[in-house]
């Protein structure tokens, strides 16, 4: 009886103390708002054509500055926000 009781202990506290049992998957992090072009969101004028400009390579020319291609926002869309009054007060 002694011996069942030393071996339900010595279970219960190498479970208790185990480092992998107490740990939980880390959240993902929340989607950025991304395009496919790779500007962020903001830089969409609402939704539409993106504003920034990307460095692009010409053999004649070298290094220079053009607008981006993207023609319109196909990232993530943002969760929409609503307005509710307060109930109550």
């Amino acid at each position: 009886m002694l011996e069942g009781a030393l071996i339900l202990l010595a279970g219960v506290l190498v479970g208790r103390f185990m480092p992998g049992r107490r740990r939980r998957p880390k959240p993902l992090p929340p989607p950025k708002p991304i395009c496919g072009c790779g500007h962020h969101r903001s830089f969409h004028s609402d939704g539409k054509a993106c504003t920034k400009d990307v460095e692009r390579y010409n053999s004649i020319k070298g290094t220079h500055w053009v607008e981006c291609a993207c023609g319109e926002y196909t990232g993530p869309e943002p969760a929409p926000s609503f307005y509710a009054p307060e109930i109550g007060a």
